[in-house]
């Protein structure tokens, strides 16, 4: 008789798709494709960084950085479950999951990147430190975080904001 076989050991196929600039894998694809089907919105760029809530401290929340056609936002994501993917980094006190922003890109009225030169590259942190400022009403507000530079998301942010 023929061997049984082990359905739970046949492997997949891999589903690969273009999301935010980036080919992205089954779990993850589904993933970022229920995020735009919840938003409504498309998906431009996207990074892992960090959000300085408070500027003057070294340290700030990670999470998911995300550029769409209509925002650009801020996702916290739990230290214990950054802890399986990422080195820990735990900072006392970290919020609640709901922490993070979201910012309607029409609100953005300047992006400030860090300068690119040689010196730059060579003395710079791994995730160098940049700024979105947005007006809502009269009320201005700054927004400082640091995102992995090889990804775009800040060149789309700076790419956006020169096009007003």
């Amino acid at each position: 008789m023929g061997e049984r076989v082990n359905a739970s050991r046949i492997s997949k196929p891999r589903h690969e798709e273009p999301i935010g600039g980036m080919i992205v894998i089954d779990e993850v694809a589904a993933f970022w494709n229920a995020f735009e089907k919840e938003t409504g919105e498309k998906v431009e760029a996207r990074s892992e960084g960090e959000w300085f809530h408070i500027p003057i401290r070294r340290r700030g929340l990670w999470g998911l950085l995300i550029l769409t056609n209509k925002t650009f936002r801020f996702k916290y994501v739990p230290e214990d479950l950054r802890s399986s993917l990422y080195m820990s980094t735990a900072i006392s006190g970290e919020p609640r999951d709901e922490a993070g922003f979201i910012i309607s890109r029409s609100d953005i009225i300047a992006v400030h990147a860090p300068s690119r030169s040689f010196l730059s590259w060579v003395f710079r942190s791994a995730y160098p430190r940049s700024s979105v400022v947005a007006q809502v009403g009269k009320r201005s507000s700054t927004y400082v975080f640091a995102a992995d530079p090889t990804n775009g998301l800040v060149a789309a942010l700076v790419k956006s904001s020169a096009a007003k």
